[in-house]
């Protein structure tokens, strides 16, 4: 007899939410009890809203102890970290959320509650902190360290042991190159290049603007 299927709710039902979903289904780990939302939606998909975020520490107590965070970026980290935190004060526990076609290496740390997209590569001795969203189709080679909340867009790409600071944003294929620093809460374009350090609270975003030069 299989163990029973733990349940899980999804706070949020925008497109991210949509995409926790389809691996969530795929996964075969855990149930979907229905959304989390604050605000009114015309169409909440294959699940129900069943409440907003008021009634989190009553969903917890009648036995959903699971949660994903279904928003996104947002053009910044606030909410990610404001809603982590109150499901930590609840007791909620926050599942990696990892789509079965992506290719990590046995050697890399996930903090609970990453997003691993799909077609997404991590190689060896990487680190990923907690709560980051790793997109479809994203590189991360050896040795990278990848803090808090940061959210890595669809197939950007961190060569070796690239560091990207907390609650930074890394945009559609951009590129970091090797041995180079992305500080804390820096936001990079989309197309970029980075090939040199990156001070906290930048903002780089044009392919006009690559750092460094050719």
């Amino acid at each position: 007899m299989e163990a029973d299927v733990e349940k899980i709710l999804i706070i949020g039902n925008g497109g991210h939410a949509r995409s926790l979903i389809d691996i969530i289904e795929r996964q075969k780990k855990y149930t979907v009890s229905g959304f989390i939302v604050n605000e009114k939606f015309k169409d909440s998909g294959s699940y129900p809203i069943i409440g907003n975020d008021n009634d989190l520490e009553k969903l917890f107590y009648s036995g959903i102890e699971n949660a994903a965070i279904g928003i996104g970026y947002l053009g910044k980290s606030d909410v990610r970290e404001k809603l982590y935190e109150k499901l930590k004060r609840i007791g909620y526990q926050l599942p990696v959320i990892c789509d079965p076609s992506a290719i990590i290496s046995e050697q890399v740390k996930i903090g609970e509650g990453s997003f691993i997209g799909k077609g997404v590569i991590i190689n060896t001795c990487v680190s990923i902190g907690k709560m980051c969203i790793i997109n479809s189709g994203a590189v991360i080679e050896h040795d990278c360290r990848i803090a808090d909340f940061t959210h890595l867009s669809v197939a950007s790409v961190l060569c070796g042991e690239v560091n990207v600071g907390e609650a930074s944003f890394i945009g559609a294929n951009a590129t970091v190159i090797q041995q180079k620093e992305i500080g804390r809460r820096c936001i990079i374009g989309a197309g970029t290049v980075i090939r040199k350090q990156v001070e906290d609270y930048s903002m780089v975003y044009s392919i006009k603007n690559n750092i460094g030069g050719g």
